[in-house]
């Protein structure tokens, strides 16, 4: 299939050239010599090989063309009349294949090409002034058109390589989702446990010699249990909220959190200001992964505290987000205060991921201790808020004007009647200047406001009979910027059909084009004598010529606006599919890990939390043994639990690995009180 789009377009060119000539000047009986024949068949070859490559090399295509045309000059003119349509389909190839700098360093060097084959072709030097123009306006709509084309495949190609990211990230949902929990349930319970087997163990062998021992053990066995316990209610507690949350407002979101930080004892206060509340995606997702961490973190080293949680916004232009996350330090008689129960509890990445979170942002994060030394302190900035990311894409939106596809189409609009003008009248070459370049400069932000460009061409378009009726230009010149008007006209109601809005929004465009249209053509004749509207029957006869002017220009301004709607169909379309497919597959991919999440809560709470709460209770109730026996079926039951994860992570997991060798790793024993 790609063979037949590459060469069918150029091997039908070099038909239709060799049917016209020298086909159509053999079935006229008149003579051809066999070295034109054979040159004009060699030129259809080399064309034709030039043009199938086009897609592979469009810069050699377009220059071994353009080498063609030149080789052609020996022959008649039609001989190379349909070859350089075959020029234009190579310019258009390398526009789309090739960085902006090639396109427009090739068509320059086509355009020179094309004006030393006219200066051959033509002897009179208006003819070869006017065959430039129409070249040098050919070739900058073709850029232009190609630029169009190569911005359109740019967008398809990120959307598809943002598609194959979020594939590639679902299939690793669930797989990260197990890496992350289980390196999270080793910081927070193996370790303990194991702990209190060892000491349990020793504190029974040792009890006989040592009784004091048994006291500490149980002591060590309740504060680790319950400290065990408190982590593996926080961990639930983190799995259990939903992933599906992740698009809400961030202050939704960061309230929900600071409720279940709440039950574990935290005492946050939530403080979002009207500008951040309603912020979302990424910069939101990384001020709630900071807030995360921030209150994890005093839950791990001041239980009990009073937290105070800060979210602003710098407002516009750049509207950076600042998240400050505050802590009092442990409460007086919280339960595992200190730093040694939180230094138990930390694995001692929290700070570093945040920084990770703020710096792929381009942010920053500060944490340590406050100045008044009481308690911890963590401040992150995010820049990218909503208000920076909007003037970001205000800004992009007002330099569009100086994107090659649209400053093509401005150039070719307003070089055609200059050059024109040039041939008729050099003398008034200024004159014509103003208005070719008041047609043409709206259309550089036809994109951003096709409506105002529209009505300011419409403007533009009374250049001409103004200019004729003071005798500033002459009827030829005020004709052809009447012209060069139209056309203008005509892009701005493509535009206003393909980026203006919905078509039900924009029908009136080619009625209201046409009309102006009209009006300005009758002032241009009534400026050049052509009409006398008091003589030939005033105000019923204009509202006839409109009428039969109007019908005749508003058939193509209506084609030309349902082609711009229907391309603004086409691609609201491609790209509702692709947002479609790529949304599917991130909620797939969040669905997964919430699933998983949801899976292990589960076996979290039958199993490994019960033994750790049975800890707590066999060592209140003095139960050394029992101690021993619950930590060691908490252990079993991590192990298990951590065992199903390995099965199905990627190999080479370090946190799953280690699963077997946490019962290997026992904590110090406390230090027996001498009698």
């Amino acid at each position: 299939m790609e063979r037949i789009r590459n060469w069918l377009l150029p091997v039908l060119l070099a038909v239709l050239q060799l049917a016209y000539w020298p086909g159509r000047t053999l079935r006229e009986d008149d003579p051809v010599g066999p070295g034109r024949l054979v040159a004009a068949l060699a030129a259809a070859v080399v064309i034709t090989a030039a043009l199938g490559v086009r897609r592979r090399r469009p810069v050699v295509a377009a220059l071994t063309v353009e080498a063609a045309l030149l080789a052609c000059l020996p022959l008649p003119e039609d001989a190379a009349l349909l070859h350089a349509l075959g020029l234009l389909v190579a310019l258009y190839s390398v526009a789309v294949r090739s960085p902006g700098r090639t396109a427009a360093a090739v068509a320059a060097v086509l355009a020179i090409g094309e004006a030393g084959r006219a200066a051959v072709l033509f002897d009179v030097g208006t003819e070869t002034a006017g065959e430039t123009a129409v070249n040098c306006v050919l070739f900058l709509s073709v850029v232009g058109l190609g630029r169009s084309r190569r911005r359109w495949l740019a967008g398809r190609r990120t959307a598809a390589r943002e598609l194959a990211r979020a594939e590639s990230e679902r299939a690793r949902a669930a797989v990260t989702e197990r890496e992350r929990l289980a390196r999270e349930l080793h910081d927070v319970s193996a370790h303990h446990l194991t702990s209190v087997v060892v000491t349990a163990d020793a504190a029974l062998r040792l009890g006989d010699r040592k009784p004091e021992l048994s006291a500490q053990a149980l002591e060590f066995a309740a504060d680790t249990g319950r400290e065990t316990a408190a982590a593996l209610h926080r961990l639930v507690a983190l799995m259990r909220t939903a992933a599906a949350d992740e698009e809400s407002a961030l202050e939704e979101r960061v309230t929900e959190l600071a409720a279940g930080f709440t039950r574990l004892g935290v005492r946050p206060a939530v403080t979002v200001t009207p500008e951040a509340a309603r912020l979302t995606g990424p910069v939101a997702e990384a001020a709630f992964g900071i807030i995360r961490e921030a209150l994890t973190n005093a839950l791990r080293y001041a239980p009990g505290a009073a937290v105070r949680i800060r979210i602003g916004s710098s407002g516009a232009p750049d509207d950076t987000v600042h998240v400050t996350v505050e802590d009092d330090g442990a409460a007086t008689g919280a339960p595992d205060g200190g730093p040694a129960a939180g230094q138990r509890l930390g694995s001692g990445r929290g700070t570093a991921g945040m920084r990770e979170r703020a710096g792929e942002l381009g942010g920053s994060l500060a944490a340590g201790p406050r100045q008044d030394g009481a308690g911890w302190s963590v401040r992150a900035r995010l820049p990218g808020g909503t208000g920076a990311l909007r003037h970001r894409a205000a800004r992009h939106r007002a330099l569009r004007g100086l994107d090659l596809s649209d400053g093509a189409v401005a150039v070719a609009v307003a070089t055609l009647p200059v050059f024109t003008v040039l041939v008729e009248e050099p003398g008034a070459v200024a004159l014509a200047c103003g208005p070719a370049v008041a047609h043409a400069l709206p259309l550089l932000w036809r994109r951003r406001a096709p409506w105002a460009v529209l009505c300011a061409v419409l403007g533009t378009a009374w250049c001409a009979p103004l200019g004729l009726a003071f005798g500033l230009l002459s009827p030829d010149a005020a004709l052809c910027l009447w012209a060069a008007g139209a056309v203008a006209e005509c892009v701005a109601v493509y535009a206003v059909g393909a980026f203006a809005g919905p078509a039900g929004l924009t029908w009136p465009a080619p009625g209201v084009a046409a009309t102006g249209l009209c009006l300005s053509a009758l002032a241009l004749a009534s400026a050049d004598g052509m009409a006398d509207l008091e003589k030939d029957g005033g105000f019923g006869l204009m509202v006839f010529l409109v009428a039969i002017v109007g019908m005749a220009f508003l058939l193509p301004m209506a084609a030309l606006w349902g082609l711009g709607a229907g391309v603004r169909t086409r691609r609201e379309r491609v790209r509702a599919r692709e947002d479609h497919a790529l949304t599917a597959t991130v909620w797939s991919a969040v669905a997964e890990a919430h699933e998983e999440r949801r899976r292990i809560a589960v076996e979290l709470r039958g199993e490994v939390l019960r033994h750790a709460d049975a800890v707590v209770a066999r060592a209140e109730a003095g139960d050394l043994g029992g101690v021993a026996d619950a930590a060691r079926a908490g252990l079993s039951a991590m192990r298990d639990l951590l065992a199903a994860l390995r099965e199905v992570t990627a190999p080479g997991d370090v946190a799953a690995d280690d699963a077997d060798a946490y019962a290997d790793e026992p904590r110090p024993l406390p230090q027996p009180v001498a009698p």
